[in-house]
């Protein structure tokens, strides 16, 4: 199938989705209120770590109020040294089943000694929200290890940011779609234009389009 026929077979299944999950979309903006959280950019990074490879961990690592609070940002700042800190990061992620804990126990720790540089929860919080558009907060984002294209998005399209309403996070669940319309792509960007096209012809923006293939990939599978 070719983009242009592709474009259009997905536009009108999805623009059914839009029309019945209405309610559910309005629900999913809520998610700005974390831009609330004293700690919002930790929380974020934490959040992305832990569904790096499988978004169950979420539930494990962030959601379990124990073990988030077992490396809170708060937390870490009372043990004395890298080594400890690291120590009990590992500890949480494989007690909490998450995928490549040691990998993710190196970037965590890195995360953290950065934000410290960048002058605190708060600091950072401000740097990120006063950069000039998507690329700047994305630019910045990416300076966090283990943080990439994905979820230099990620993060503020799940606080509505609006500078991130018509952006695609590419995950192995979008990319199942692009394969299902029998599609491939040399770069992040070009799939992502191809999906922004069939939103705007669907007609709903970016992140609409990126939250109901996340949630009804499935269901939008079946009828492509």
């Amino acid at each position: 199938m070719n983009r242009s026929m592709a474009k259009k077979k997905l536009s009108r299944v999805v623009r059914k989705f839009a029309k019945d999950e209405k309610k559910f979309l309005t629900q999913m903006k809520g998610g700005k209120r974390n831009l609330d959280r004293p700690d919002f950019i930790w929380h974020a990074l934490l959040g992305s770590f832990a569904t790096m490879g499988n978004s169950k961990g979420f539930s494990r690592l962030v959601k379990d109020q124990k073990n988030y609070n077992r490396i809170s940002f708060s937390t870490l700042k009372k043990l004395k040294t890298r080594r400890a800190r690291k120590k009990r990061i590992q500890e949480v992620c494989k007690g909490a089943g998450i995928r490549w804990p040691d990998r993710k126990a190196a970037w965590i720790i890195d995360c953290f000694e950065m934000i410290q540089q960048l002058g605190g929860l708060k600091r950072t919080k401000d740097k990120l929200l006063s950069a000039q558009g998507r690329d700047d907060k994305m630019r910045f984002l990416r300076q966090f290890p283990g943080i990439g294209p994905k979820y230099s998005r990620d993060i503020m399209m799940d606080v509505y940011d609006k500078d991130f309403r018509n952006s695609i996070a590419l995950d192995t669940r979008v990319k199942s779609i692009s394969k299902e319309l029998g599609l491939s792509f040399s770069t992040y960007e070009a799939e992502e234009d191809f999906f922004l096209d069939v939103a705007r012809e669907a007609g709903i923006n970016g992140w609409e389009l990126d939250r109901l293939l996340y949630w009804f990939r499935d269901d939008i599978r079946e009828l492509l």
